[in-house]
């Protein structure tokens, strides 16, 4: 059982290393392991400019995900699971939070530029592929950018 809720400020140092945790999972080489970390740091800055929801249960940070608006564009910056609980709806959980949030901040459309062995799962949540972004994370590496149409809300008519 689990429960989404907003981070905390004092949460941002185990997010950083759920984040990392959940990225070595995929096998990744220790030698990119020091520039993920970098780009994958939670910072108390991100407080302010994002919105951060995490994963709980049984007092222990099950997975997270961040939105970074621009207008009328959501990105989804980050979206983790610690590894020993995928599989488990967290993941398809946290992404439901990011199309919600973003719809309820009024975004038009959810953009995701993800690790290529993420792409699947943003498929399978719905998500088109759009084409191919710079990484944030290894120079010279092209990743997947997938989007979400969002349906604007329609104001409620009062009769």
């Amino acid at each position: 059982m689990h429960q989404l809720r907003a981070a905390r400020i004092d949460e941002l140092a185990k997010l950083t290393e759920l984040s990392l945790q959940s990225k070595a999972f995929w096998g990744y080489d220790a030698a990119l392991m020091p520039g993920c970390r970098a780009s994958r740091a939670f910072h108390p800055s991100d407080m302010e400019n994002s919105q951060i929801c995490v994963a709980e249960g049984d007092n222990a940070l099950l997975g997270v995900a961040q939105l970074m608006f621009d207008d009328e564009i959501a990105f989804l910056q980050r979206l983790f699971v610690a590894p020993a609980n995928l599989k488990t709806g967290i993941g398809k959980a946290l992404f439901g939070w990011s199309i919600k949030a973003a719809h309820r901040a009024g975004a038009q459309r959810l953009l995701i530029d993800c690790d290529p062995l993420s792409a699947g799962f943003y498929q399978r949540m719905g998500a088109r592929e759009e084409g191919f972004v710079e990484s944030d994370t290894v120079p010279g590496q092209r990743v997947p950018r997938f989007k979400i149409t969002l349906t604007p809300c329609r104001p409620v008519v009062q009769k």
